[in-house]
């Protein structure tokens, strides 16, 4: 179980939660901190927090300027001394960790998707991602035991967390007489994610037709040797707060430049696109404008919906802003290069001198730093299971 878990819980506190994920996580969550004789209080924020969280918790309707004092109010009313939030870059959030960061008898703790995914729940105190306490200093690790790691698969619930996204902004828009204040962090229209849905299913479609003959070339070496660079969702805050562009089209022109200059002339580049993006972006005519521009048409190749596992077993390298791709790919011991904030990028692990280098200077892995790094990181911070999973069950011991 995750140490930060077991921390937040086994001392007994009066804890608050301000938004969690859509669905009722977050209920569980609060079940589980009472099972400890811990005091759970929440403020809902809108309609879809409110429906998923409906008893002993409160509503925020102001606006956003008074949300402080408000915060501050509440805390000191009810002695609050933890603060719980799902993500940390949501405005509402940002706010909250200020607030803690000027008040020594405060903790401030953050859910996150699993930084092992699709099967763990990532748990952290003070930030996530680029914020994460995570040690980044190579000689840490060197004193860390080796522990083994749950790999145990379960099942998908992409649709399950499709369901509660429905649910939560069904009810957000029904309330939204009554928080027409609050801001949130992405677009809250039901038509907007409506369409994009059903773009992301027809592009899913369209993407089996030529999946089996991208699968094969891969299997078959047709591209050999070839990197990968899987791209994020654009609007994800990994991009708009823990990069250095803010746009993974700067990041597309970035690497393409530079594995047209640097990488050995029989290479390939295999962009894969993010599979939660499909409706939403889609970059395939400015792929094939910088392919281009600079001639390497035949050499970089945009795929959707082939498994990364299927890659990470062929590929010689991985170029990442800061997604968990890269810890995939460590897993499989081949070499990484970081361009954004990512916790596990730590000399030994990384590619620590550049992209234009990265090409013809990458090295793998160390694998007991990486053995060690994992099993801190999974003792530390991880909790096996599924945000949306309706069923799951924490264990705390």
């Amino acid at each position: 179980m995750s140490h930060y878990l077991h921390e937040l819980a086994h001392t007994k506190r009066n804890i608050l939660l301000l938004q969690g994920p859509v669905g009722p996580f977050f209920n569980k969550v609060a079940d589980w901190l009472q099972n400890f004789n811990n005091n759970v209080f929440k403020i809902n924020l809108n309609g879809g927090d409110e429906h998923f969280y409906p008893c002993n918790s409160v509503s925020f309707y102001d606006s956003i300027e008074v949300f402080p004092q408000f915060l501050e109010n509440y805390i000191q009313q009810h002695t609050i001394d933890a603060i719980v939030v799902f993500g940390d870059c949501r405005t509402y959030h940002k706010i909250a960790k200020s607030v803690v960061d000027s008040n020594p008898n405060l903790s401030f703790w953050v859910f996150e998707e699993g930084y092992l995914r699709p099967h763990y729940i990532t748990f952290e105190k003070d930030g996530v991602n680029g914020f994460s306490l995570l040690p980044k200093n190579h000689d840490f690790y060197q004193n860390v035991e080796i522990t083994s790691i749950d790999e145990s698969n379960g099942k998908s619930h992409y649709y399950s967390m499709i369901y509660y996204s429905i649910i939560y902004y069904i009810f957000m828009l029904l309330k939204k007489y009554k928080y027409s204040n609050y801001i949130h962090h992405r677009n809250t229209s039901l038509s907007f994610y409506a369409s994009h849905w059903a773009l992301a299913l027809i592009r899913k479609l369209k993407s089996r037709l030529i999946k089996p003959r991208l699968i094969k070339n891969v299997i078959n070496n047709e591209y050999k040797p070839f990197y990968i660079f899987p791209l994020q969702c654009n609007q994800d805050f990994q991009i708009q707060v823990h990069s250095h562009y803010h746009s993974m089209k700067s990041y597309i022109f970035r690497v393409i430049r530079s594995f047209s200059l640097f990488a050995d002339k029989k290479s390939y580049l295999l962009i894969k696109h993010h599979p939660m993006d499909e409706g939403f972006n889609n970059y395939n005519r400015l792929i094939k404008k910088l392919a281009s521009r600079y001639d390497v048409s035949k050499r970089v190749i945009y795929i959707l919906g082939v498994p990364m596992p299927i890659l990470l077993r062929k590929a010689i390298g991985l170029v990442t802003v800061n997604s968990t791709c890269g810890l995939s790919a460590l897993i499989h011991g081949l070499p990484v290069i970081a361009l954004g904030k990512a916790h596990y990028d730590i000399k030994g692990l990384t590619f620590q001198n550049g992209l234009d280098r990265f090409w013809k200077e990458r090295q793998k892995p160390n694998t007991q730093l990486f053995e060690r790094y994992r099993s801190y990181l999974c003792n530390k911070s991880q909790i096996k299971g599924s945000i949306y999973y309706a069923d799951f069950k924490l264990n705390i011991e």
